[in-house]
């Protein structure tokens, strides 16, 4: 009878945490979860099973990356490896910090995660798309990663130039890999659209148009994936090629020579949501650069500005892009050794002056550099608007 009496209390103890547990407000759970920090609510998921659903469901995954977009992080990617690296030090590394205030002089970036075994082709870029980062490994890969959760999922391709873009109305993510080489000068180029999403499903379809030679990685702006290109053939016509990505239709727009003249030196950013090209001369001091803007596709109508900087920056150099007040951005291209200061500098294009900010945490230390091999000469490559997801492919 004792025992019998111990396992009705026991019983009871069991109904009475069950109540609690469930006596707390549907919407008060999601309201909490959603302010919890993105590690902490990694490890909420194994805490219970309803915590488990509520962080997995396509609702809260939607408000937290709406909640994200007030709060975008600073993304800087290091590639360590090249021709005559071993292959157990090819690695890449991506880092991430707060986004800075206006008068910020320093940020301090924090390692997010490493991906071993990855060497990214030359002028690699390694984009954030909604949450999620994509690039071209040399060895015929296209990597996409979540640095939130840490998920990564390597697609075989069957080209080197490979792009990411997304779906808002499918909520799907494409790769457009161009899959012809055009420098045997085809008739026609065949891409590979490659579909996957949320259920783990992947797909291909094959997309073909008349020829053209691209000279830049692609860039994604509100639905569509733009790229440098010379047409039909290299150094012929300058155009910029568009691929919208839920249409899966590709169209040209005719370009400025100055846009494409650089051809894999060339820049393209998002400039308050318009495609535009920061045109840099790449084996000069850089004191000055032309800011190319599209103002209307259809048209093909581009306007030009042209700035001088009040002081010249380093040679090896590149902009990706625009923080949230449309200050450009520009950063070294390559880290060349161990303790050299970062900096990224933003320029506004109204008051015409130019401001540094020094990028601390990025492999700044010995051991760190003798822990993972590192090389000089590392290839940089930054995404300054990523927005969080805890979205899983």
């Amino acid at each position: 009878m004792a025992l019998l009496g111990t396992a009705i209390k026991s019983s009871e103890v069991e109904v009475e945490k069950d109540k609690l547990e469930y006596s707390i407000p549907y919407d008060l759970e999601v309201e909490i979860l959603s302010r919890l920090p993105t590690k902490s609510m990694m490890k909420a998921r194994c805490v219970s099973k309803i915590w488990s659903s509520i962080i997995r469901s396509q609702r809260f995954v939607d408000s937290y990356y709406t909640l994200s977009l007030t709060r975008s992080r600073f993304i800087v990617i290091l590639c360590n490896g090249g021709v005559y690296a071993k292959r157990d030090v090819e690695r890449l590394f991506i880092f991430s910090s707060s986004f800075e205030e206006e008068k910020s002089s320093s940020l301090v970036a924090t390692l997010d995660m490493t991906i071993p075994s990855v060497v990214l082709n030359y002028n690699f870029k390694c984009p954030s798309i909604h949450g999620f980062l994509g690039c071209c490994s040399s060895r015929f890969q296209f990597i996409v990663c979540n640095p939130t959760t840490r998920q990564v999922i390597t697609l075989p391709i069957k080209g080197i130039r490979a792009s990411l873009g997304y779906d808002p109305v499918g909520r799907q993510f494409k790769a457009l890999n161009l899959v012809t080489r055009p420098e045997l000068f085809p008739d026609f180029l065949v891409h590979e659209v490659i579909t996957f999403g949320g259920r783990g499903e992947v797909s291909r379809k094959k997309v073909t148009t008349a020829p053209y030679y691209p000279v830049a990685d692609g860039l994604y702006i509100n639905g569509s994936i733009y790229y440098a290109a010379w047409a039909p053939h290299l150094r012929m016509d300058p155009v910029i090629v568009c691929f919208d990505v839920r249409y899966e239709k590709i169209s040209f727009i005719k370009a400025p020579r100055d846009v494409v003249f650089w051809e894999f030196e060339s820049i393209l950013i998002d400039y308050r949501g318009k495609l535009a090209s920061v045109s840099i001369h790449p084996y000069a001091p850089f004191q000055s650069f032309s800011l190319w803007i599209l103002e209307d596709a259809m048209k093909h109508d581009w306007s030009k500005q042209t700035f001088e900087l009040p002081f010249p920056l380093a040679d090896v150099i590149t902009s990706p892009g625009t923080n949230k007040a449309g200050e450009i951005i520009f950063a070294p291209k390559y880290l060349l050794n161990i303790g050299q200061p970062f900096f990224i500098f933003y320029y506004n294009v109204e008051k015409k002056n130019i401001r540094s900010v020094r990028l601390h945490g990025i492999v700044d230390d010995e051991e760190f550099w003798r822990r993972y091999g590192l090389l000089k000469n590392m290839t940089v490559t930054i995404s300054p608007e990523h927005v969080e997801s805890i979205a899983s492919l």
